[in-house]
């Protein structure tokens, strides 16, 4: 079986594919309306025009994509910073695995970064249930965008993880593209941001040889990404309370997409993405241990530390522990910002959401201070 046919129903759209899906673009009217979100003075026939001049992927991205992207991030924060670049080259694929806190920002500000910085853009992960309408699908897959099939029976679920292994392997070792994968299924609700062993396992299965050659095959580059304020966070406490009382949450049929307006479109202060560095030496210690458990555990610790160690810390961190101990003071990590101000920013929000009761309250704290735990937990 070839390549393509292999990975048909989850690999993004060729540069042979790019004519016919933008066919189907210009000829959706909700195209347009998506294009004026960005590009609020672009006319019909400039829309047109320019996606004549649209041959490939790298086309696209470059005309399209890139200069939305930037222009929404440059709307809606006060700064965005990148550190680590130092530790990846130009030309050679990496597995980038990041902390995930929202839907579309956290891979597409990588790209970003990545593609003003004059290295290539990844291809990322998305999961089937993103894939709402055939605009949606064309719009992601010629954005380099891969399926990731949720919610599926035990057997299709090991048939599918092993295929989405198989592919995510051929692009890094075979097409030399680099892949962005979230470290866990869903967004982190609370902060904590930990690597999920079965991500872990899934990008194992399609390997035979031991665990650590493996991953060292896949170049994995734990990324971190924080944002001063999360457009999102009052819209995650409705899970977080179900989870911790062990009952089952289900979405509004509206809820995911919401989230992504939310999270796009919201204001979210100041973002900083850290890059790593690529774990590599390390993965000879997963040697010394026989049981799969225990290497897949030690593997996510050494990507969490990276994680908890590059996250950079705002103010709202730090002001938000210090509400949840009873600590409040003014302190340097404030950088001048009034804790009583902000706790009654926080109170407002909840109030504004119909979230009143202090469970509430805490629950919105914690995502706050659960960074600097981490942090603290590796550094101290």
């Amino acid at each position: 079986m070839g390549v393509s046919q292999a990975f048909e129903d989850i690999r993004p759209y060729g540069d042979h594919e790019v004519a016919d899906v933008v066919g189907r673009l210009v000829e959706n009217p909700s195209f347009y309306d998506v294009l004026k979100f960005v590009f609020p003075n672009w006319t019909k026939q400039q829309v047109r025009s320019k996606m004549s001049e649209i041959s490939s992927v790298a086309d696209f991205q470059d005309k399209i994509s890139y200069p939305g992207m930037r222009t929404l991030i440059d709307r809606t924060t006060d700064s965005l910073t990148v550190s680590g670049l130092e530790n990846i080259q130009r030309g050679k694929a990496y597995l980038f695995i990041s902390n995930h806190r929202d839907i579309i920002l956290d891979s597409a500000t990588l790209n970003v970064l990545l593609y003003q910085n004059g290295f290539g853009t990844t291809e990322t992960a998305i999961g089937n249930n993103l894939l709402s309408s055939n605009l949606i699908t064309d719009l992601t897959k010629l954005n380099k965008n891969f399926v990731v099939k949720r919610n599926t029976g035990a057997r299709e679920f090991y048939e599918n993880s092993m295929r989405l292994s198989a592919y995510i392997r051929h692009t890094i070792i075979q097409s030399n593209n680099s892949i962005w994968i979230a470290q866990r299924e869903g967004r982190t609700k609370d902060g904590l941001d930990k690597t999920q062993p079965g991500l872990l396992k899934m990008l194992s299965i399609s390997c035979d040889e031991p665990l650590r050659h493996c991953f060292r095959d896949l170049h994995v580059t734990p990324v971190a990404i924080s944002y001063e304020y999360d457009p999102c966070d009052v819209l995650k406490i409705p899970e977080l309370k179900c989870i911790s009382r062990e009952e089952k949450y289900e979405k509004a049929p509206d809820e995911d997409f919401k989230s992504i307006i939310t999270g796009l479109t919201g204001h979210k202060g100041r973002i900083h993405l850290s890059v790593g560095k690529t774990i590599d030496s390390e993965l000879d210690t997963l040697a010394d241990f026989p049981n799969m458990n225990d290497k897949l555990r030690i593997l996510g610790e050494l990507i969490d530390q990276q994680i908890f160690q590059n996250y950079k810390l705002w103010p709202s961190n730090y002001m938000a522990l210090d509400l949840l101990e009873n600590d409040v003071s003014n302190k340097p990590e404030y950088e001048g910002r009034d804790i009583r101000s902000f706790e009654s920013e926080l109170k407002n929000k909840l109030s504004e959401s119909g979230l009143n009761t202090e469970e509430d309250y805490r629950y919105l704290l914690g995502m706050y201070a659960n960074p600097v735990k981490n942090h603290q937990g590796v550094t101290s």
